[in-house]
């Protein structure tokens, strides 16, 4: 089987899966309890009123019929208008993973590159202080809950020492736009402490990954080889790691995708106004096309990471076939 047949079978495997991802969460929103107008009504509404706001939203069709209409929405990205802020949900969305990919991006990339050169390190000085200290500070911040280490850091940080802002990206007042916020110091204030908390928790899998293949690239066959030749131990250290970066691949994709949609309690705690925060704001207000769009969202930039990382296996890995 060559690369387009895996390609294509993939792809469709990818499908099946969003597939069912949204009849699941068509489900799950039938089964809620409680009624989006429910939240705005009060006495002075009538029952022809209620009902007639009920045929606006499409909720007093029948069940296939949403399914079907939902499907179709979700499928050419047509989210409708929001029930509370009367905007559309493409744009509500889109505001949003901009701002979630502000906070994820820098301590994603930061988390890579020290834990890929710590982890390599670590596993290339087998028993050395450096690999024990690097393993030994991993699990510990592995082991340390984020929303701890955010509310610790925002109290010593934040409110007792005062060198870095509470929360939001900007402050009252600040640029607007994306591009002048993040050419501003305002921004990067703002990004610090999140930023740092991502960091703590997500540098620590490209580490002990990174040492782990190592360690197994370490006694491969070809590095005797490479010695042979008389390269320095630079230029080993740098060949064996490009072989160990395999497993790294698929682990990036998954811990984006997890930072896409796991950053809910950190957008919370630092007033992040990200899609986690919108999710859990639009689940409260019983907003469906706002909740089910975000869902949608972050279900598909994981599935499409997947995807980018099994078809990458054969660019940094030439042994990869896809026979």
């Amino acid at each position: 089987m060559g690369f387009r047949q895996y390609f294509l079978r993939r792809l469709v495997l990818l499908l099946f899966v969003l597939w069912c991802i949204l009849t699941i969460m068509f489900a799950l929103f039938q089964l809620l309890p409680g009624d989006p107008t429910s939240m705005f009504v009060d006495s002075n509404f009538s029952q022809e009123m209620i009902d007639r706001q009920k045929a606006l939203w499409g909720l007093n069709d029948p069940v296939w019929l949403q399914y079907l209409r939902y499907m179709r929405n979700m499928l050419t990205f047509e989210f409708g208008n929001s029930f509370f802020q009367i905007e559309p949900v493409r744009n509500i969305i889109l505001e949003k993973v901009v701002n979630t990919c502000l906070m994820v991006i820098p301590g994603l990339i930061i988390s890579v590159i020290l834990g890929t050169l710590i982890g390599a390190v670590a596993g290339w000085k087998r028993g050395s202080w450096f690999e024990k200290v690097a393993i030994n500070s991993s699990l510990f911040l592995h082991s340390a809950p984020s929303f701890f280490v955010g509310i610790l850091l925002l109290m010593v940080l934040s409110y007792q020492l005062r060198w870095l802002p509470p929360g939001g990206m900007v402050s009252v007042g600040g640029p607007e736009g994306v591009w002048n916020m993040v050419t501003s110091a305002d921004y990067w204030l703002h990004l610090t402490l999140p930023c740092l908390v991502l960091v703590t928790r997500e540098i620590t899998g490209p580490i002990l990954l990174l040492r782990t293949s190592m360690l197994e690239v370490k006694g491969s066959d070809f590095i005797d080889i490479l010695r042979a030749k008389g390269l320095p131990e630079r230029a080993i250290v740098m060949h064996a790691t490009r072989n160990a970066l395999l497993p790294l691949v698929t682990y990036i994709a998954v811990m984006t995708g997890l930072l896409f949609q796991g950053q809910v309690v950190l957008e919370i705690i630092f007033a992040w106004p990200g899609i986690g925060r919108e999710l859990v704001q639009a689940l409260n207000d019983v907003d469906y096309p706002v909740a089910q769009a975000a869902l949608y969202m972050m279900a598909l930039v994981t599935l499409l990471l997947n995807l980018i990382a099994d078809l990458l296996y054969g660019v940094i890995d030439p042994r990869v076939t896809y026979e």
